[in-house]
């Protein structure tokens, strides 16, 4: 189910129309709106206005804990709307102007949603997305939740120990370091048990439990015993019912992390705040240099700049003429 606020008819007629074989639930409610994307993975919001009041709804609505829905914004294209549109700049986020959505709407809820297959790779992006972490975190994070492409391929760590060898640290400072920035109120024991059972279940359609087991240097009765103590249910239910393991995961996470949205300098602004330069690079790598999403892209600063060659000249200039 895909849940869709819109303020305007026109919008919402739209917005079905490109979504007709959708499963989507319209309402004029807020309220019924955040009720619905608590139960679902993503939310569109049409917005004919996007006012600053409008984005600061959305900024409460979908950018307070690590496992809140994305949401698609559609919306008319203009100047005044883009810069509003900038404070929510995350991977919360998409944007698709109005007038492209017939051809980037539909491919970027699919991206949206195969993001949100992988929910720990999502935890992690999110957090590195957060703020500026310690670099021991950064690995950690990394290493977890398989964010880097040097730890894609292979198990967790099956331990915080082999946990801390891997990112170059002794146990006792890794723990102390985990306790002192990770944003999760949790030991890293609990994280890496669901790291196991998420990587286990995504192997299972082409490998054996014993054979997974064994890759992961574990037994099969570990891999049942966090089956039912986090999922609350056997190890092959878990694999037959995948969005029972991502409700299960993003209620977990809910209740250990705590976020506040992003501190985003002005659109114009010369003089960004100074970052750590490593941090600032491994941020780059995972969600791209700094700019708006919109559509799957981003812009550099504004229409038309090197981050968005491809839009016509025209485009830009009734974009920058439009009055809200």
């Amino acid at each position: 189910m895909i849940a869709l606020y819109y303020d305007t008819r026109d919008l919402r007629d739209r917005i079905e129309g490109l979504l007709a074989d959708a499963e989507l639930y319209s309402t004029l409610d807020r309220d019924e709106f955040q009720s619905l994307i608590a139960v679902t993975d993503v939310g569109i919001a049409g917005l004919q206005r996007c006012s600053s009041s409008d984005v600061t709804w959305l900024r409460g609505a979908f950018g307070q804990e690590f496992a809140r829905p994305s949401c698609i914004v559609v919306t008319p294209l203009s100047l005044a709307r883009l810069q509003r549109l900038r404070t929510v700049e995350s991977h919360r986020f998409q944007v698709v102007w109005e007038e492209e959505a017939h051809d980037h709407l539909r491919p970027t809820l699919g991206r949206v949603n195969l993001l949100h297959r992988d929910p720990l790779r999502l935890l992690g992006r999110r957090m590195l997305w957060a703020g500026a972490l310690h670099w021991s975190m950064v690995k950690a994070v990394e290493r977890i939740c398989r964010v880097s492409d040097e730890w894609r391929s292979g198990p967790p760590a099956k331990s915080v120990r082999d946990l801390a060898e891997d990112i170059e640290l002794p146990a006792e400072t890794f723990r102390r370091y985990w306790k002192e920035y990770m944003p999760l109120r949790c030991g890293p024991k609990q994280l890496l048990s669901w790291a196991l059972l998420i990587w286990a279940l995504g192997e299972r359609p082409k490998t054996r439990w014993d054979a997974i087991a064994g890759r992961a240097r574990v037994r099969r009765r570990t891999l049942e015993r966090h089956s039912v103590r986090l999922v609350g249910c056997t190890l092959s239910t878990a694999a037959r019912e995948p969005a029972l393991v991502r409700r299960r995961f993003r209620r977990w996470v809910s209740e250990v992390s705590y976020v506040s949205p992003p501190v985003v300098p002005p659109l114009l602004s010369s003089m960004p705040r100074p970052r750590d330069t490593r941090i600032q690079r491994q941020r780059d790598d995972v969600v791209g240099s700094s700019g708006l999403f919109t559509a799957g892209r981003r812009w550099s600063v504004l229409p038309g700049s090197p981050g968005r060659r491809n839009m016509p000249t025209d485009f830009v200039a009734q974009a920058m003429m439009a009055g809200q």
